[in-house]
């Protein structure tokens, strides 16, 4: 009979831990976006309870079950003691959309952002200590120290948010900021009172109002090692948006509660935010009908925001610069440097309501 013996859901993603044991073996999972229509599930085996069969019982994961680990991949093949669901925890990833499993204080399953469903032949599984030979249903825990320090630097961070620790990290925010641009006009919440705190502060210099977010890079984004061999350089970002003030003062506040919301994007649906991707943005067209989405940017003549560095990583400031729908369909086939090297201003980050781009 099958018995969930852990539940748990991560501090920022939409992801539930559980760990279930049947008769015969236990498994940690993790279903991505639970109950939705693109939910997904990660599993790895944890360990046997009994003998370990020759190979994995097919026939048992057709109706439902979850299969022994074979006795060739498995360190203890006569099987191992229950365990005590009081002594296990899990330790979410700082992205929060990978999580560790421990036992009595030790590393005994992980499934990291880059593995898999729990269906399908070429999907990697998490690692199990207990495994020592690949199989679909788990790998080995890996020879290297990175997987281990890596999951002893997210125990550090979670426990190192107190009441006090958003104050000092919100100042040199505003200092970089106010730096860079000048002094900050208003500073919005914008976390709903929800952690992490985030905020955004608008300037206001001449015919031109800057807004910043700040807050955003202090969780790394998800999926980004999937696709860089340098994934520090991407982690992070907070997001800037120009525009002619008396536009703003007249039509930005759609604009404003826009940027708010996609500042948790990434961590809602999975993902990560890069300079060069484009996000479709309605908002701007209840004014400029043309404008249907926004290209996410680092123009080298923007004014510069020397951000902190978080958790020894660079913070990206990604300009939201609207773009036509021409102008969105020109950057996903041509690429969007492409797109900005036709850039007909030598301030294509100041939105005006004008076209910026020769397509």
């Amino acid at each position: 009979m099958k018995n969930i013996i852990l539940e748990e859901f991560s501090p920022v993603c939409p992801i539930q831990a559980f760990v279930e044991e049947d008769e015969d073996c236990v498994y940690f999972y993790l279903w991505d976006h639970p109950g939705e229509e693109y939910a997904n599930i990660r599993a790895c085996w944890v360990r046997n309870y009994g003998r370990a069969p020759e190979a994995i019982d097919v026939e048992v994961m057709d109706h439902g079950r979850a299969s022994m680990l074979p006795r060739d991949c498995c360190a203890h093949p006569e099987g191992a003691e229950r365990l005590d669901p009081e002594q296990l925890v899990v330790v979410w990833f700082e992205e929060g959309d990978a999580a560790a499993l421990l036992y009595r204080d030790e590393i005994v399953s992980v499934i990291p952002g880059w593995a898999g469903s729990s269906a399908g032949e070429n999907n990697y599984p998490g690692y199990a200590r207990d495994c020592i030979g690949e199989s679909s249903l788990c790998f080995p825990m890996p020879d290297s120290n990175a997987l281990f320090r890596r999951i002893e630097l997210a125990k550090q961070f979670w426990q190192s948010w107190d009441e006090h620790t958003w104050g000092g990290l919100q100042q040199q925010y505003l200092e970089a900021i106010e730096s860079g641009l000048g002094p900050v006009a208003k500073y919005y919440a914008i976390d709903g009172g929800q952690w992490p705190p985030r905020a955004m502060v608008t300037v206001e210099q001449g015919d031109v109002t800057y807004v910043v977010t700040l807050g955003v890079s202090i969780l790394p984004q998800p999926k980004v090692e999937q696709y860089t061999e340098t994934p520090e350089r991407l982690r992070r970002f907070e997001f800037a948006f120009a525009c002619d003030s008396h536009w703003l003062a007249e039509h930005g506040k759609p604009m404003l509660q826009y940027i708010s919301g996609q500042t948790n994007l990434p961590w809602n649906y999975l993902t990560f935010f890069a300079n060069g991707h484009t996000i479709p943005c309605g908002e701007i067209g209840l004014s400029h009908e043309r404008f249907t989405a926004v290209a996410l940017a680092q123009p080298p003549h923007a004014p510069a925001v020397a951000l902190p560095e978080i958790g020894g990583d660079p913070v990206n400031l990604l300009w939201m610069i609207p773009i036509t729908e021409e102008e969105r369909k020109y950057a996903e086939e041509q690429g969007t440097e492409r797109l900005f090297a036709r850039a007909s201003a030598t301030e294509e980050w100041i939105f005006d309501g004008k076209v910026k781009f020769s397509i």
